[in-house]
């Protein structure tokens, strides 16, 4: 027998495992590894409604061994109740096991035990107790199958010993005793993790192999390694081009480019929070810099704190032609104003205030007198050939039209309207019709259909054609209701539970497919989930980031090789058509926190802009070759929330 998992918690601290204390939403496109010692395990959980409660695992010991408790009870409710506290071993098992570990009970109301054949915290074998049962069964997102079960004489006072034999079936000892078997087997390349939705303690955890099976895993594992060594060889390395010097004003991500006279200027903003977390945040300084980190102008007194550059929302600024003039504009709000300035020197041309929103039957819950801007977005709503138009949105209730002279339009109030609106001439009349939230706007603010959805809200939104005979599709990021393909007339095409649904792209991943594949990553309650569909919103694959902050957003590579961008750390990297990371970024001290995709020379191929509030670096492939464009985002809509693609030129 050969041991492969030993774990007595010896090498972690006597402390909370780490977690984000503050439960908060920055990680769901910012890379933020919270401080302590993780040893082999990692915590795929966050969960909003845990705020102001501590963490979900603790270390702690009687003087002589060491305990892995959980820490968390149940506390979830709603669309989150089958959220599971989930701490997963890091070693992936590509053999038959035997896997033991000491489980006591401190609440008998749920299930609390080990997942083995774990994919995701939403997909995964399980065994454990609750109270006086004890029960085998798989998870396969919100639908929980029992293979086996056996009633027993629970003793809370009692440390129960585990053990389950998996190979081409599954045989569960409890203390020492066949409490039954299932025709349930190993999957490869899986992991073991704690499971537990009830206060327990685990301790003695091992996983050991018959020699002929350690052989056949230490194989595969070397196979394993050696394909995707092999497979990485056909993608060039990232070359450092530029580092720039952020100085005092450097931000989370909050960042809007564009091409002027072909270079790129950057504007990053910081902000001051107000009121309530992050609902109110004031735009408290923008900077306007070029490609050699030169500051072209500034509005606001730059101060580069956490607290000024870290928030989970957009801040409302945008680049824009919005008066036609062959120049760009920011238009922007701050204190209470909608401001037009020149991009290139802040001089302001044009500014409103905006709507008295006090006394508004329409607006809850606002604590000025004045709308606080959540968002921007330009449109041509009047059928002008430009954008010349704008919206501004409060959080999640109401969204106000506007023409670049301040000339009201019309007014959205209907569902939640997530955080970005898309705006498109989805009818091809010459006019930007919206899609907010659940709802299809026309131009001049009428509703054309909603969705039979109303929980939580969508967070991002694309619209393409996924296949290249087929008509256009919204395909949606929203929450709690999952990723959804939806028909222009407004039925639901395609419907997929992947958890609480945050992030979208849309590209040629995998030249072997036909049409264009939607790639999916879920967040609350269960991060670091990616999945791959097809045109048809069929899952292909799916696995699970050990980390947060996974933007996955496609980029043209070298030419040759569509990527989508997780995020900039050593856990990183870029992933291909198989969910493989096949590039990843080099060990040199780069900033880790942001990550964002532009192609800065406008050559075809991007760059890959990795930025903290100190520093932004610059890389691109070390090879590529020219030729292949892409119909991506408007340069003029950046936001957090918003659904990125590459699609071929063809695919318009």
């Amino acid at each position: 027998m050969k041991l492969v998992i030993s774990e007595d918690f010896k090498d972690l601290e006597l402390n909370e495992f780490p977690y984000d204390r503050a439960h908060s939403a920055l990680g769901e496109y910012h890379y933020l590894k919270q401080a302590g010692v993780y040893g082999n395990w990692y915590d795929p959980i966050s969960l909003h409604q845990w705020r102001s409660l501590d963490g979900s695992w603790l270390i702690t010991s009687d003087g002589k061994k060491r305990f892995l408790e959980q820490n968390r009870g149940d506390n979830t409710k709603g669309a989150f109740a089958n959220v599971y506290c989930c701490l997963v071993n890091k070693k992936k098992l590509y053999a038959a096991f035997t896997l033991e570990f000491d489980l006591r009970i401190f609440e008998v109301e749920h299930y609390c035990g080990m997942a083995f054949n774990y994919l995701t915290s939403r997909v995964y074998d399980f065994i454990g107790i609750k109270g006086n049962r004890l029960a085998l069964y798989h998870r396969e997102e919100e639908s929980f199958f029992e293979y086996a079960y056996k009633e027993f004489d629970f003793v809370d006072l009692k440390t129960y010993h585990f053990k389950l034999v998996v190979g081409k079936k599954a045989l569960v000892y409890l203390d020492g005793k066949l409490m039954f078997e299932a025709d349930l087997a190993f999957i490869r390349g899986r992991f073991i993790a704690c499971v537990a939705k009830s206060a327990c303690r685990y301790s003695n955890i091992k996983v050991v192999m018959e020699d002929s099976a350690y052989k056949e895993h230490l194989e595969l594992f070397k196979a394993e390694e050696e394909r995707l060594a092999l497979k990485c060889l056909n993608f060039p390395k990232l070359q450092l081009l530029k580092k720039i010097n952020l100085m005092n004003f450097g931000s989370g991500r909050q960042l809007r480019i564009r091409l002027v006279d072909g270079k790129p200027i950057f504007l990053i903003a910081q902000h001051q929070k107000r009121m309530i977390r992050d609902s109110f945040a004031r735009l408290s300084c923008l900077t306007c810099f070029d490609y050699n980190g030169n500051v072209l102008w500034q509005k606001g007194e730059p101060n580069n704190c956490l607290d000024n550059t870290l928030i989970s929302c957009d801040l409302p600024f945008q680049i824009a032609d919005i008066n036609n003039d062959g120049k760009y504009e920011v238009i922007y709000s701050m204190d209470f104003e909608i401001i037009i300035a020149d991009l290139l020197t802040g001089n302001i041309l044009k500014s409103m205030p905006t709507p008295i929103i006090k006394g508004d039957e329409l607006v809850k819950n606002e604590p000025f007198y004045r709308l606080n801007v959540d968002a921007i977005r330009v449109a041509d709503f009047r059928g002008l050939g430009y954008k010349g138009d704008f919206i501004i949105k409060d959080r999640y209730q109401n969204v106000w039209a506007y023409d670049s002279n301040f000339n009201y339009l019309w007014r959205y109030h209907h569902k939640n309207t997530g955080h970005f609106p898309y705006i498109a001439d989805f009818d091809n009349d010459g006019k930007d019709e919206m899609f907010v939230g659940y709802d299809m706007i026309d131009d001049d603010g009428k509703l054309l259909f909603s969705l039979p959805m109303n929980s939580d809200h969508t967070d991002e939104i694309i619209y393409a054609r996924l296949n290249k005979n087929e008509p256009k599709k919204l395909i949606l990021a929203s929450g709690n209701e999952g990723m959804n393909i939806i028909n222009m007339d407004g039925s639901i095409y395609k419907h997929n539970e992947i958890g609480h649904a945050q992030r979208i792209s849309v590209a040629k991943y995998n030249n072997e497919l036909d049409g264009l594949q939607i790639m999916a990553t879920a967040f609350w309650g269960s991060d670091g989930i990616i999945c791959l569909y097809d045109s048809h919103g069929n899952l292909l694959k799916q696995f699970e980031q050990m980390v947060n902050g996974n933007v996955i957003t496609p980029i043209n590579y070298d030419g040759k090789h569509i990527l989508a961008i997780t995020n900039a750390s050593s856990d990183g990297g870029l992933l291909d058509g198989n969910l493989d990371k096949v590039v990843l970024f080099p060990e040199d001290g780069h900033p880790t926190l942001c990550v964002e995709a532009f192609d800065l020379d406008d050559d075809g191929i991007d760059e890959i802009i990795c930025f903290d509030s100190h520093e932004m670096w610059i890389y691109k492939a070390s090879s590529f070759t020219l030729g292949n464009r892409y119909l991506k985002y408007s340069d003029d809509g950046f936001s957090n929330y918003r659904g990125e693609y590459l699609l071929p030129l063809d695919y318009e």
